[in-house]
């Protein structure tokens, strides 16, 4: 309601009354030149006055409700994806549009708005709808759907409707999108099936390493080409590899073709797999398809030199080849593997396990101190043939005084403050419960590194360290005080049916020791290794001063260049941590890129690669799915159409009207801050000047 009120008691108003009266009635008792009717005017405007002052004093407001009606909305949808013109000619497509445009006019004369929006969310202006070119490489019904009512949440949405072919190769089932409103859907497109051939999908490995051969498999679809025989040809660098050819047994269908690649080249390698056309394909746009693999010089090799055969040396084993990114080399000094694995003088290793090393006998000792020399990452396991002395002057983690050869039994507890590397808490848990191993009984020294596991003696964890890492001089090394990995590998079979946890704690200790410490002030870096070019590529930036803080403000240089030498530059500014920088609309190819920036005066570098790839998801199916718009129109309380019954849209809501929803407004405003309050306070003490100046008196 409307009214008048105040920040104060009213009240506060008979004080202000008393206080003006008293004010006014001292100021004119006295004798006056003036008559007694002109001092009872002056009496009346100065009192007045005053009050109204006074009035102001107490922070009247005066408050008001304001009503205002908002019409019933209808938000369209606007499928512009390329499948909505496979099977239609763009023209058609464009004059439906106009029909559209029609039943929204309909329905804003009759007190409804009207909204377009995009597969995006963005806003179509209803005069540009005979206009769209139809251009979106992939279709999201169920995104579209959740923003467009994110977009009109506060607003009278009165119902949504779907201009679409119901084709989606993105997101989920738009059918499971709740909603508050229904869901009026258009269907436009071609139901009957198009015969067709193509291919769907192009798989193979991401990484292959020099020399190995890998395969590469192709889906390959057919629609109605039943007894004709299909040709497909893989091909590197526009010089087909390999040929082969089948006959297709079904109506309808796939067959997975598989072609075993070598790896001779190294780096990103672009194979493409294509099917030779057959007379009355739909497309032959989809007949092609290419995957990119990047061609490695090898895998990290990993020297393990055991003092005697053991059976840590399987379970150490078993742990490392679940990577295939791992390759390992067994060493015992004096024996013979009939299969040739060994020490390779030849190769260049990345890390070495010493099992029981250095040992009494120093064996290998001259082979070991070669690795200590060149700075290799190293993993200790201690056990009976350990000497203890050397181990103490070889390592710079742990010292362990006063062994005597007598052995302790210790379970294990995992350290909470440890943060180098995660590790899972279900598989702390299964190893905590593993069997007692060995150690050897001494005192115990932490030279540095990060402790990941203690002893513990029954239930007391103790501060002796069992496995710890670290990092000296940028050399990682790595101790493990006692053998018995073997028996946790098969406990852990007995309790959980696997050995996961025992495997990914001897796959987690070599990723730490293997991978490189990165030095470098500036890195630059893409957040994958392939795009599709329907997004965009990522650039993370990283820049650090001498102490490896992180630093901003630089100038970065960035040039990319694609497989066809084409370069484009690109400069922009470090602004942040972890600096993102965005670049869209890139063609399908490998790109290397080359980023330059200045670091106290010195010029720094970056290189790197990245592939896009295209994805034609649009072609990959062209048959309009009207069902699916059926069902969403039945669950949320819509009705369906097709293009011939479009116009009856408009006479359903018109029929059926939405209600406008009503908003209420309170506002207040000061009347303090009023004109007409402040001039007639102005005008009643002006008065009173003129007149008292009028008859003599000021």
């Amino acid at each position: 309601m409307n009214g008048l009120y105040i920040e104060y008691s009213w009240w506060w108003m008979f004080l202000g009354i008393a206080l003006c009266a008293a004010a006014t009635y001292f100021y004119y008792t006295q004798k006056q030149v003036w008559t007694l009717n002109i001092n009872r005017i002056l009496i009346v405007l100065r009192f007045t006055a005053l009050l109204m002052i006074f009035f102001l004093l107490l922070d009247p407001m005066i408050k008001s409700l304001q009503r205002y009606f908002e019409k019933p909305i209808i938000s369209y949808i606007i499928d512009d994806s390329e499948s909505m013109i496979a099977t239609l000619p763009l023209e058609n497509v464009q004059k439906l549009m106009g029909k559209i445009k029609g039943t929204a006019e309909e329905l804003e004369a009759n007190g409804y708005t009207t909204k377009f929006y995009n597969l995006d969310g963005e806003l179509i202006e209803k005069k540009n709808l005979e206009q769209l070119t139809f251009n979106h490489k992939s279709t999201n019904l169920s995104n579209s759907i959740q923003k467009l009512e994110e977009l009109n949440e506060h607003e009278n949405l009165a119902g949504i409707t779907l201009v679409t072919d119901g084709i989606f190769n993105q997101g989920f089932s738009p059918l499971y999108v709740p909603s508050v409103v229904p869901v009026y859907t258009v269907g436009i497109g071609d139901t009957i099936p198009q015969i067709d051939l193509q291919i769907k999908d192009v798989y193979a490995n991401k990484i292959a390493y020099m020399g190995n051969k890998f395969p590469v498999i192709a889906e390959v679809v057919n629609e109605g080409f039943v007894g004709k025989i299909v040709e497909v040809s893989l091909s590197n660098n526009g010089k087909i590899l390999e040929r082969k050819r089948y006959k297709i047994a079904n109506e309808k269908g796939f067959e997975q073709i598989e072609f075993l690649v070598e790896a001779k080249k190294k780096g990103y390698q672009k194979f493409t797999v294509s099917v030779r056309n057959l007379d009355g394909e739909f497309s032959k746009e989809n007949n092609v398809k290419s995957t990119y693999v990047e061609v490695i010089e090898g895998k990290e090799k990993i020297l393990l030199i055991a003092n005697a055969p053991h059976p840590d040396i399987k379970a150490i084993r078993a742990g490392v080849e679940k990577n295939k990114n791992y390759e390992l080399h067994i060493y015992i000094p004096g024996l013979k593997f009939k299969n040739g694995i060994g020490y390779d003088k030849t190769a260049k290793y990345d890390l070495v396990i010493l099992h029981e090393f250095p040992n009494v006998k120093q064996k290998a000792g001259l082979l070991i101190k070669k690795f200590l020399k060149e700075g290799l990452p190293i993993w200790y396991i201690v056990g009976d043939k350990t000497d203890i002395n050397l181990f103490n002057a070889q390592n710079d983690l742990l010292m362990i005084k006063g062994y005597r050869g007598q052995k302790d039994k210790v379970t294990v507890a995992f350290n909470d403050d440890f943060k180098t590397f995660t590790y899972k808490k279900e598989q702390k848990k299964t190893l905590e419960r593993m069997p007692p191993v060995e150690v050897p009984f001494g005192e115990y020294t932490v030279k540095s590194g990060n402790v990941l596991m203690y002893h513990k003696i029954g239930s007391v964890t103790t501060s002796k360290p069992f496995m710890m890492i670290g990092e000296n001089n940028d050399v990682k090394t790595a101790v493990t005080v006692g053998t018995g990995l073997w028996q946790w590998r098969l406990h852990e079979g007995l309790l959980n049916q696997d050995d996961e946890a025992v495997d990914e704690l001897i796959s987690k200790v070599i990723q730490y020791l293997s991978t490189k410490t990165d030095k470098r002030r500036f890195r630059v870096n893409t957040t994958q290794s392939e795009y599709s070019d329907i997004e965009d590529v990522v650039i993370e930036t990283e820049v650090y001063n001498d102490i490896y803080e992180s630093i901003y403000g630089q100038t970065i240089d960035l040039v990319i260049q694609n497989d066809k030498g084409e370069k484009s530059t690109y400069t922009f500014l470090n602004s942040s941590p972890y600096f993102k920088y965005h670049l869209s609309d890139l063609s399908e190819g490998v790109y290397s890129f080359k980023a330059s920036t200045e670091i106290e005066g010195k010029t720094e570098v970056a290189k790197g690669n990245f592939t896009v790839k295209t994805m034609e998801l649009e072609a990959l199916n062209p048959t309009a799915n009207f069902d699916l718009l059926r069902n969403i129109s039945d669950k949320t309380g819509g009705v369906f159409y097709e293009e011939a019954t479009i116009d009856a849209f408009s006479d359903v809501l018109k029929g059926n009207k939405a209600p406008q929803k009503i908003h209420a407004e309170e506002t207040y405003k000061e009347l303090g801050s009023t004109f007409w309050m402040l001039t007639f306070i102005f005008v009643l003490l002006f008065s009173e000047w003129i007149i008292r100046k009028i008859y003599g008196a000021f």
